[in-house]
């Protein structure tokens, strides 16, 4: 989580230009992919229910692909990363309109979208079913990507969804497809707010390729000082949520910008009366990561 005075601040991920020619003639290069199978329509709908998820717009059966993509670290490093192409099959229309879905918190890199058939795969297979190209980052350190996932980071989240989205646009004539220009972002959670950064990037011209359509991200993490921190110390939020979160954000966030130098500083061990399974987080940062009323994975 990128806290509220880094979320602010107006750093492009493009920019400056200098920057932006260095990396232009490999960031979203396609590396591979990798098919995952195919999906009938009435396969999708009985997925789709099973997920709680409405199946009223499913008309076509969807391929699935996972693909392998250069990308860069939030140094600005190279690295590679992971994601997900759903694309929808028997459809008449080979130009298909582009929507990218980034998932919640996962804390574990196989409950990715392009690694499991999870709740997020079903969205974006959903997706696809309508008629649409669904692509579903999996993010830096997820998936098949290496190293530990930047939790909360916005701002690499969003620079490695825009690379999945280059890459999604060398696949799709691979696979019989092209993309349209206009790109409909949606999200939840923590990729509400991955949503909101990945806009605002392509609503500034990121890829002249592309330009933002439909933005609708849901429940992120957008009032960190005013929502989310308060209600995880008010009760709002579950304690055994509030200390995942916290812990997550904490761990992932020192690895980017040094909180501490060591984890006494902002944990205890478990008092007698405390689960033995979680620690306590003694003093409040500043942004905290998305009020969840459950420690689910996908959140």
């Amino acid at each position: 989580m990128a806290n509220g005075r880094q979320r602010t601040e107006n750093r492009p991920l493009t920019t400056p230009a200098t920057a932006a020619s260095r990396t232009a003639t490999w960031r979203g290069t396609l590396l591979s992919i990798t098919p995952l199978g195919r999906r009938s329509r009435a396969e999708i709908i009985v997925q789709a229910q099973k997920a709680g998820l409405d199946a009223e717009t499913a008309r076509h059966g969807v391929a699935a692909y996972r693909l392998a993509y250069r990308t860069i670290t939030p140094g600005g490093r190279p690295t590679t990363a992971s994601g997900l192409l759903a694309l929808p099959l028997g459809t008449s229309h080979p130009h298909l309109p582009p929507v990218i879905h980034a998932h919640g918190t996962l804390a574990y890199r196989g409950y990715a979208p392009s690694v499991a058939e999870g709740p997020d795969r079903a969205v974006s297979v959903l997706y696809a079913s309508a008629g649409r190209a669904a692509i579903a980052p999996d993010y830096l350190g997820l998936g098949t990507s290496t190293g530990r996932h930047p939790y909360m980071d916005a701002r690499s989240a969003a620079s490695a969804s825009l690379d999945m989205l280059r890459a999604a646009h060398s696949a799709a004539p691979k696979l019989g497809a092209t993309l349209e220009r206009t790109v409909s972002v949606t999200g939840f959670s923590q990729g509400g707010q991955v949503g909101m950064e990945l806009g605002r990037e392509l609503d500034r011209g990121a890829d002249p390729r592309f330009r933002l359509g439909t933005l609708s991200p849901v429940a992120g993490p957008y009032d960190l000082d005013g929502s989310e921190l308060p209600g995880m110390f008010d009760g709002r939020v579950d304690p055994r949520s509030a200390v995942f979160y916290v812990s997550f954000f904490l761990t992932a966030q020192n690895r980017l910008h040094p909180l501490y130098n060591d984890p006494s500083e902002v944990f205890r061990a478990p008092t007698p009366t405390a689960s033995r399974t979680s620690s306590t987080v003694t003093t409040r940062p500043k942004t905290s990561p998305a009020s969840c009323p459950t420690a689910s994975k996908t959140c």
